[in-house]
């Protein structure tokens, strides 16, 4: 193993195999897999397997309220147990109506007040009361004219539902009151094909959003525009999955050949490389305490974070790159950024096939604000990125353009 593979120890009451889902509540920690889950009540010293909750059918999410044990299945829907799972009852009156039954291939799962959630792949949300009887409902009908009925994540942060779906560089979200959720766009631009939100954390102070088919994180302190992107430097990124403990923010982010975990001391604006994981690809990951557990294709894995502290960086903040005015731009294009410390800056502009369009401007600049402008007369009308590069951080926006 690799000093950083070295880090990571496996779980070995849970099986080398596919681990979907890992979360924890209190000292109950719960993972699961293909067949069945597994159930830690002592912080992990301990581990006991549930009973099937049907042949072969994987449990995609998983979630512990008032001491009864929710399950979110792939094409069975959402089963329950109050006895931690080892029996399990069918929950799906009510969820109906997805095309091809994908509202049964249950995603993830939620809890606002007395509310549970449940995000589909195919079927968008639907919501059911947990305060008395009652039947799942269709919760929203924003999703699919917006192609966006794939829900990856749920995530909650104070009153606020965020849901990552589609596959166009869009989050929504949605407060209680409100008649249906409304399209955020992680670019502060609009519509971007292939940007795929794959999961969302709430730090207390801040969402932050890991990315898919993309190459870093995005970060907002309203859950909307406008977002912050942040650039991991780690290439393109096949998928990932984020975990948070309080203010830190761990991320797994899959790559073709590996999985590269990250770390955030300051709300997801500035990360650190902790781990490279040949071989491996992490589904979710979950914090107990100074534990972070991984569910992988190879199973349950678990490191501490004890030792992992923010970087002394100073005064450093991140680097922050907007489009100066509103959008779209006409004859005249201009930016401004924020260097947390001085260094060779670049920006150059691409089009949407990565054809760069105009000459780099790079200068060598002190830390602080710092506003360029350029003659946008020789564009075509259309959809361009802007990029910025200092030292070694990059951050790039979108632009639009009309003559």
């Amino acid at each position: 193993a690799t000093p950083a593979a070295a880090q990571w120890g496996p779980v070995n009451a849970v099986p080398a195999a596919p681990v979907l889902t890992v979360r924890t509540n209190g000292d109950t920690i719960v993972a699961g897999t293909l067949l069945l889950a597994y159930v830690s009540t002592d912080a992990g010293a301990n581990w006991q397997p549930t009973s099937q909750i049907g042949t072969g059918v994987p449990i995609q999410a998983v979630l512990l309220r008032n001491g009864t044990l929710y399950a979110g299945t792939n094409g069975k829907g959402v089963f329950t147990s109050s006895d931690l799972g080892q029996t399990w009852q069918a929950f799906n009156e009510g969820l109906v109506g997805g095309l091809f039954d994908s509202q049964l291939d249950v995603s993830d799962l939620e809890v606002r007040g007395d509310s549970l959630y449940a995000g589909t792949f195919g079927a968008g949300v639907y919501v059911r009361s947990l305060a008395g009887a009652g039947t799942w409902h269709h919760f929203g009908e924003e999703f699919e004219p917006n192609q966006a009925s794939n829900i990856r994540d749920l995530a909650v942060g104070g009153t606020r539902l965020l849901a990552d779906a589609g596959g166009n560089g869009s989050v929504f979200f949605r407060d209680p009151g409100d008649g249906d959720w409304t399209i955020s766009w992680l670019d502060n631009v609009g519509l971007r094909p292939g940007l795929e939100a794959f999961s969302t954390v709430w730090t207390g102070t801040g969402w932050v959003v890991a990315t898919g088919v993309g190459r870093g994180v995005f970060s907002s302190t309203q859950g909307h525009e406008p977002w912050t992107f942040v650039n991991l430097g780690l290439g393109l990124l096949n998928s990932g999955t984020v975990a948070t403990r309080g203010h830190h923010v761990f991320g797994a982010f899959n790559r073709n050949l590996d999985a590269v975990i990250e770390h955030s001391g300051d709300d997801g604006l500035t990360w650190d490389v902790l781990d490279v994981l040949p071989g491996t690809l992490v589904f979710r990951m979950a914090t107990h305490g100074t534990d972070l557990y991984a569910g992988r294709a190879d199973g349950l894995w678990v490191r501490s974070t004890a030792t992992v502290s923010v970087p002394d960086r100073g005064q450093r903040v991140a680097l922050r790159f907007a489009i100066a005015g509103s959008q779209p731009v006409g004859g005249v294009a201009r930016v401004r950024f924020d260097l947390p410390e001085g260094a060779d800056a670049e920006i150059d502009v691409f089009d949407v096939t990565g054809r760069r369009v105009a000459e780099p401007m790079h200068q060598s600049l002190a830390a602080g604000a710092h506003e360029f402008s350029w003659s946008a007369h020789a564009l075509a009308p259309g959809f361009y990125e802007a990029r910025l590069t200092a030292g070694r951080r990059q951050e790039a926006v979108r632009l639009v353009h009309v003559q």
